[in-house]
């Protein structure tokens, strides 16, 4: 009786258990080994076998590898930096709306002209400059690979492609444009000894500066030891290629062996031609015309010089189209530029007339701008100026530098920012002449800057132009080609 009714619980308990279970119906799992492993082929793609579950959501895709080609392959990278504002800008755009700045572009180049092995990418935008490498050795043994993946709805296809240089992500380091444009002396590639030379050949004794020649006297040239050929030569790239070599001696190297340079220069002359390059308008040294070493719209910029040919294209349309132009009085010397050109609509007369109304802007800049120190943003200072927004924009550039006075934000001036302005207003003075080069006077130019014409004089000359005075004390400027710089001045000696 008693097991009996033990076996009676039991069955109320199971029945039970299965009253409150819901009625459905399993399906038989398949059981498949814990690890399998599939093999990707190159060839025709087929379907990739893989752990099968009882899912709705289950799909069978095709895997496809492509073999590594070195021309096609994509080029991996990074922006430790952040991701550049024109690629930022399309991403967020919705189609409607353009991005401020364009995407950068990118070129590829081999890191070593004696070897394949290595790559440089460099890329540039409006604003930045990206630059990354690689190189290319001990990386030919490496297990792990950089794919990129591409799925292909329509056909179910999930595309592998090898990422170039065996899966290299190349970090890009990210420079701005316009902070390595204003660097004028470059000392950390110098090595100690060249700093020292420069010292003393700056600021030391006679007695200093004559044991320095006599160092230079007794060195021995590579050209003048026997068996100084291309064996030598490819022993010191190899010491170049280590880092043994400075940047400042690479540069005389290679130099003196493509037969450039045939003097040997110094760090002093290479710091003092840098210093030219920052103090002078952008330069073509070796044009080959004298009117092409000079350009006005490189030195007006995209905008200013926007705003100025928006001004000549309206006028040159009227009969009076000198009085157009000349909507506030002009000085006398920017007037009688005007009388150069008898037709506007002449060839080339557009880019002189472009020209002539830059050296207006710089002369009224010049006057207006006299003091060290200017208050204001770049929009107050455009109405003290009297100059549309986008030229006094890009002189306050040029010639001048945001600072604070006393708690005021502003703009600063010095000595030779001054100069700096000066000399380019002469040479865009010269350069409004026409293609010949040639000002037969710049009495009336130095009048209306309120300068010697002494001191005009030594300023051209530092741009490479050549002043002859005539007998009735008049001075004309010329520019001829090629383009000679005169030698870094010494001080004088004391006894």
């Amino acid at each position: 009786m008693l097991s009996a009714k033990k076996k009676s619980k039991k069955d109320k308990k199971r029945r039970h258990s299965s009253a409150n279970t819901p009625s459905t119906k399993t399906k038989p799992v398949k059981e498949e080994p814990s690890t399998k492993k599939i093999k990707f082929e190159s060839g025709a793609s087929e379907p990739a076998t893989c752990l099968t579950f009882p899912s709705k959501h289950t799909r069978t895709m095709k895997i496809n590898v492509q073999e590594s080609d070195s021309a096609k392959d994509p080029v991996v990278v990074s922006f430790p930096s952040g991701l550049p504002s024109g690629i930022v800008n399309d991403a967020q755009s919705t189609g409607e709306e353009a991005g401020h700045s364009n995407p950068p572009t990118f070129t590829w180049t081999s890191a070593r002209k004696s070897s394949s092995k290595g790559r440089i990418l460099v890329g540039t935008d409006d604003t930045c400059t990206y630059s990354s490498m690689n190189d290319g050795r001990g990386y030919d043994g490496r297990l792990t690979k950089s794919y990129v993946a591409i799925y292909h709805k329509p056909s179910k296809t999930v595309k592998f492609i090898p990422a170039s240089e065996k899966g290299t992500v190349f970090a890009m380091n990210q420079r701005v444009t316009d902070y390595e444009d204003s660097q004028s002396f470059d000392f950390g590639n110098m090595s100690m000894s060249e700093r020292r030379r420069m010292v003393f050949e700056s600021f030391g004794s006679n007695k200093k500066k004559k044991v320095l020649r006599s160092q230079d006297a007794n060195v021995v040239e590579m050209k003048s030891v026997v068996g100084a050929g291309e064996g030598m030569m490819r022993a010191i790239g190899s010491q170049i290629e280590g880092g043994a070599v400075s940047e400042s001696n690479k540069k005389v190297m290679e130099d003196t062996k493509s037969g450039k340079n045939a003097q040997a220069t110094t760090a002093v002359a290479r710091a003092y031609a840098e210093a030219r390059r920052a103090f002078l308008p952008p330069f073509d040294e070796d044009a080959s015309k004298p009117y092409r070493v000079y350009d006005s719209q490189e030195v007006s910029g995209e905008d200013a010089w926007a705003q100025i040919s928006r001004t000549v294209d309206a006028c040159i349309n009227k009969d009076d189209w000198k009085d157009a132009l000349q909507r506030w009085p002009w000085p006398q010397s920017t007037k009688k530029l005007l009388d150069l050109v008898s037709d506007p609509q002449k060839k080339g007369a557009k880019y002189q007339l472009k020209t002539i109304c830059l050296v207006n802007h710089l002369v009224k800049f010049h006057n207006k701008a006299s003091k060290k120190f200017m208050e204001g943003n770049t929009e107050d200072l455009a109405k003290k100026l009297q100059l549309p927004a986008p030229v006094a924009v890009r002189f306050l550039e040029l010639f001048s530098v945001p600072s604070y006075d006393r708690g005021r934000s502003g703009y600063a001036t010095s000595k030779q920012l001054k100069d700096k302005r000066l000399v380019y207003t002469l040479v865009m003075f010269l350069l409004a002449h026409g293609k010949e080069m040639k000002a037969g006077s710049i009495d009336d130019l130095c009048k209306d800057l309120s300068i010697e014409v002494k001191e005009a004089v030594n300023l051209y000359r530092e741009a490479g132009c050549k002043c002859v005075k005539s007998k009735s004390g008049m001075v004309s400027v010329s520019l001829s080609v090629p383009l000679i710089f005169p030698p870094p001045k010494r001080g004088k000696k004391t006894a």
